[in-house]
């Protein structure tokens, strides 16, 4: 079955098929690093990691690139609040998603560059725009990109009209009185006195939000991409821009041969938004919830459609994670009890339809929900089998290698499946809980309760539940 993918440029499903073999030049528009993040940008930067991740199982060589937005209007704005320099601010905001990132098992990018790093790159674009005639500047230092030069590619991403557009469309327009056309939109931008600047041919000045995006993804991603992502509200101006910008450049078109967008994620049906004041930083989220159930709460709905946030809705994918992380120790569980027989449990059966399974709904454009929605199914199978036979140790250890195979794709069962958590068990190793166990298993022999309970409550102390099944005494991290 081919991978198809919805493309936002065509409003199409459409076959992926990349511009040279299995090669994947894949760019996501990074974070403007004025404040710690909120969990709007973990949905997106987790729907594009499963993507990028999902892209590799199937064999193709992904290049990922996402660019940090170091210098701009609000983290100068932030900065003039707080008296913080600009560039210490966005330093440490720049550390804090990176460890944000890395707490939700986000791989990095291949390629993470800065604006401040590549200044010469964005002045030197800006160059080749202006002999091009794709851009001019204005007296006041400005450099605008011609809009007018391209006008058949307006609207090409948002698919609206030239007068909706004008007319605003809730869209970011900005309004300097020295443009020629309301749409144009600004590449350099004059810097006042005492904010962050560079010296170029226009005058001293910093480079519009747009342009960076081209630069960079053009440096580090060829002058055309497989794929360009990021949140549905980047579609215009910013994605449409860089259509305009990067093909004024290299007269390549397309740009990106497929635009892909994840939805919103909303706070009582409106939209996570710092502007709005309605959000929750990572930070704030990881506090009350392990990065495994977060991760899992997003992967539960589709990348393309809205989330509504609560409390309530995470405490729910919590319970719903723990139905298969049980599964996953119960398989680890009776791994040490099974003989290495030749007995016919059908669990080999089983992993091969869930994997056509697992195949069959990531094709569709990266169906999470129906993977995990599948992958439900194909835990109570396998609790059925343990319960009701005796499954051989090559046959388990199967099971436990099919969900290590596509933990590289989801990224929320690594814990479970290797049996050894950080952090919340107290660095306690698999051999160090069986050993606790033992020695309360012979305090319970002696009836020396108060002992038991003891070891018992240190245990979930450390995050170590014990558990009395048909077969026996067991333990689960939580």
């Amino acid at each position: 079955m081919a991978l198809r993918v919805y493309n936002t440029l065509t409003r199409e499903m459409e076959e992926f098929v990349p511009l040279h073999g299995k090669k994947v030049n894949m760019y996501v528009c990074g974070p403007t690093v004025y404040d710690h993040c909120h969990l709007g940008h973990a949905r997106s930067y987790i729907s594009f990691d499963i993507i990028r991740r999902y892209l590799s199982y199937r064999g193709y060589d992904v290049h990922y690139i996402s660019n940090i937005t170091d210098v701009d209007d609000k983290i100068i704005n932030r900065a003039k609040e707080t008296g913080e320099d600009p560039f210490d601010l966005s330093a440490r905001f720049t550390c804090s998603f990176i460890e944000d990132m890395a707490s939700l098992m986000v791989k990095k990018p291949d390629v993470q560059p800065t604006v401040t790093g590549h200044i010469t790159e964005i002045v030197d674009a800006i160059k080749l725009l202006m002999l091009r005639e794709f851009a001019y500047p204005t007296p006041e230092g400005n450099v605008y990109y011609d809009l007018t030069r391209s006008k058949e590619k307006i609207g090409i991403l948002s698919h609206q009209t030239e007068e909706g557009l004008m007319e605003g469309s809730g869209a970011r327009i900005d309004v300097e009185k020295d443009k020629k056309y309301p749409l144009d939109f600004v590449l350099w931008k004059s810097s006042a006195k005492g904010e962050p600047g560079w010296d170029s041919p226009w005058g001293r000045g910093r480079p519009g939000w747009h342009i960076e995006c081209s630069a960079m993804s053009m440096k580090y991603g060829s002058q055309q991409l497989d794929i360009h992502g990021g949140g549905a509200d980047l579609i215009f101006p910013h994605h449409e821009a860089e259509i305009h910008q990067s093909e004024g450049c290299t007269g390549k078109h397309p740009f990106s041969k497929y635009w892909l967008h994840n939805g919103f994620l909303t706070i009582d049906k409106e939209k996570m938004s710092k502007s709005l004041g309605n959000f929750f930083t990572i930070k704030q989220v990881l506090e009350e919830f392990p990065p495994e159930v977060i991760r899992f709460f997003i992967l539960n709905t589709h990348y393309r459609n809205t989330i509504d946030f609560s409390k309530m809705h995470l405490e729910e994918a919590g319970r719903a994670y723990e139905r298969i992380a049980n599964t996953i120790i119960n398989v680890r569980y009776a791994i040490e009890n099974a003989t290495e027989g030749d007995n016919d449990s059908g669990l080999p059966n089983e992993i091969s339809e869930a994997r056509d399974q697992f195949t069959i709904s990531m094709d569709e454009d990266f169906n999470t929900r129906e993977a995990l929605a599948n992958l439900f199914i194909f835990s109570r199978k396998v609790n059925a089998i343990i319960s009701g036979s005796s499954p051989d140790r090559p046959a388990l250890e199967a099971v436990l290698g099919f969900f290590s195979e596509i933990d590289e794709v989801l990224g929320v069962f690594g814990k479970d499946i290797s049996g050894v958590t950080e952090g919340t068990s107290g660095e306690l190793s698999d051999k160090d809980i069986d050993t606790m166990i033992q020695q309360r298993e012979e305090a319970r022999g002696a009836k020396d309760w108060k002992r038991s309970d003891a070891i018992r409550d240190e245990l979930k102390e450390k995050g170590v539940i014990i558990e009395d099944g048909k077969e026996g005494l067991r333990w689960r991290r939580v």
